[in-house]
């Protein structure tokens, strides 16, 4: 048997309903007030941004970036600049997008009207430059491209030229920040190469720019003209090795220079002496 409810029953059970209605709306309204009054209020907004750890990059751009996201409202109610719901992870990531020198970044609390941006900028190691050297690259030792260098009269930083896919004297600036060099390469390849070099210097083979030809040559460069040749694919080691063979089976090499040496033969080294 139907159980009856009365029209009586069913009024009450509506105004119930909208009761409830509308003292969960009155009761939201409020929260939203609250809390909206709450994120406004001074004590809470960042007023002081403490940054260390920056030198190339100007505080005050990194300033400019973090004032621009911590003006306004989120929904029009909250305030952006509120010690616990300023955008952290838009400053980090529009920072880090903005500055290719930022190696590691931190932004933390330190109370309630201050906040803390901690980095670490990138360490200029050597140069990537275009073929004609007049637009050169820092590269940090990881072999980062990260900003545009100024012409330097003097070799103050070794040139690694080449080694870049799709680059042309055309590129834009932008396309050529943030690629690292012979990443094309086997994982550690410029890590060998950059040894390779440096154990050079051990020998008195002091060269101060590397170029890599399409043809995987790779041509170091010494101040008095002459280079080394070597193939990118060799054992860095073995060809080492066979080089200071040479060198000790020439002997003293006083009042000659060479025009090249090839090393580009597994354990053969084809050299030639410039002309007196």
């Amino acid at each position: 048997m139907a159980k009856y409810i009365s029209q009586q029953a069913i009024r009450r059970q509506k105004k119930r309903f909208w009761r409830k209605i509308i003292l969960s709306s009155i009761t939201l309204f409020f929260l939203l007030f609250l809390s909206s009054w709450l994120s406004r209020l001074d004590r809470f907004q960042i007023s002081n941004v403490s940054i260390y750890g920056n030198s190339a990059i100007k505080e005050k751009e990194i300033l400019n970036i973090i004032n621009e996201n911590i003006v306004g409202n989120y929904f029009w109610l909250f305030s952006k600049s509120n010690f616990l719901i300023y955008p952290k992870n838009v400053i980090k990531k529009e920072l880090l997008d903005s500055f290719a020198q930022i190696k590691e970044l931190k932004i933390k609390f330190d109370n309630f009207q201050s906040i803390i941006v901690e980095m670490t900028e990138r360490v200029p190691y050597a140069l990537w430059c275009q073929e004609k050297e007049n637009d050169c690259y820092f590269m940090d030792k990881t072999a980062y491209l990260y900003a545009e260098a100024p012409l330097f009269l003097n070799n103050s930083y070794f040139k690694y030229t080449g080694g870049l896919l799709s680059i042309s004297t055309s590129t834009p600036v932008s396309e050529i920040l943030r690629q690292t060099y012979l990443s094309q390469k086997k994982e550690g390849h410029f890590e060998e190469v950059d040894l390779f070099i440096r154990l050079l210097k051990d020998i008195n083979l002091d060269g101060y720019k590397l170029i890599i030809k399409d043809n995987n040559d790779y041509e170091l460069f010494f101040n008095n003209g002459s280079k080394l040749i070597f193939d990118g694919n060799q054992d860095f080691d073995e060809i080492f090795k066979d080089l200071q063979a040479v060198l000790i089976d020439l002997g003293d090499l006083e009042g000659k220079e060479f025009e090249y040496i090839d090393l580009r033969f597994d354990h053969k080294v084809l050299y030639k002496f410039k002309e007196v």
